[in-house]
């Protein structure tokens, strides 16, 4: 090897293990070398950008402002990588049991979340919000086409289209009379009752749901009952992800059928609540300083996310 690679890769390791020492008072991420599936520069050949190029995002920029996630916890994104665009571009737009998989396929290589709390268990890409992860995947998006090359658009008119950044979609609206019931300790709704019975509801996180779905493929593959009534708001009443399988979602099935009319009631309120809130809009404003919004549907698709508009345009 020349000695002035070596020289360059010796610099290379010093000032990744600077950097890994400012993190551990500072850190809004995992050290480099903690990074599950990441290779240092030297091991690689990628640039020092792609090796380092992990960048926090602001918590209350969130569309559920961060509010539903332990407290000190931080979320990092790096650019999609050939890897992961590849992968992207076989998508089938029309399988959306398949769209779902390869957002989460995205999410959980691009995306770090950690607590520094100490007390809390470590967190992982399943525990994202569901109504986080598509502003999560734009941001993705926006890091990885930095400099422009895949511009997102929305036709807004016959004969307009707009370019859409992330913070210009409306995701969801949390209804105020459900915003009082939030508690800060429990980071989730606390629905307390007249007679004393307490109802802990939660934004639908990315594990019960994928966990839910699979669930569901299983059964219906093998032509087994679902309790349809209570997978409707499964999603709300269990939490945690962890621990969770066929033995101890069918306790909480069970434990559904003690629920009296006003729990039952209660629940289909607030589901029709989040039903109602998640609408995904561009907003943007016309000439004349007005505020509109429009329907969320991009030019090309959802697989124009990751792959250039226009390639003719990087040929010579």
């Amino acid at each position: 090897m020349p000695e002035e690679n070596i020289e360059n890769e010796k610099l290379l390791r010093e000032f990744v293990e600077q950097e890994e020492k400012k993190s551990e008072v500072t850190s809004v991420g995992p050290k480099i070398t903690e990074i599950p599936g990441a290779n240092l520069p030297w091991e690689r050949d990628l640039t020092v950008g792609n090796q380092l190029g992990w960048i926090p995002l602001k918590l209350e920029d969130l569309p559920t402002r961060g509010l539903f996630y332990p407290k000190n916890t931080t979320v990092s994104i790096r650019s999609a990588l050939g890897g992961e665009i590849r992968h992207w571009s076989t998508l089938d737009e029309t399988d959306f049991s398949a769209l779902d998989d390869m957002v989460n396929y995205v999410i959980e290589r691009c995306v770090t979340i950690k607590s520094i709390d100490p007390d809390n268990i470590r967190l992982s890409w399943k525990d994202i919000k569901e109504v986080d992860r598509f502003y999560i995947l734009l941001a993705i998006h926006e890091l990885t086409f930095a400099n422009g090359e895949n511009k997102l658009q929305v036709k807004v008119s016959d004969n307009k289209k707009i370019d859409v950044k992330k913070d210009m979609v409306n995701y969801i609206t949390l209804d105020p009379k459900l915003m009082q019931y939030y508690d800060e300790d429990e980071r989730c709704f606390v629905l307390k009752f007249k007679n004393g019975k307490e109802l802990k509801l939660d934004i639908p996180c990315v594990g019960v749901t994928q966990w839910l779905k699979n669930y569901i493929i299983q059964r219906r593959n093998n032509q087994l009952p679902i309790d349809e009534d209570y997978i409707s708001f499964a999603p709300f009443i269990i939490r945690n992800w962890r621990g969770l399988n066929e033995d101890t979602y069918l306790k909480y099935v069970e434990d559904s059928h003690k629920w009296d009319v006003a729990t039952i009631s209660l629940l289909v309120h607030v589901k029709q609540m989040f039903a109602d809130t998640i609408d995904p809009v561009v907003k943007f404003i016309d000439e004349g300083g007005m505020e509109h919004t429009a329907p969320l549907n991009f030019q090309g698709g959802i697989k124009s996310l990751f792959l250039i508009s226009d390639p003719f345009g990087e040929l010579e």
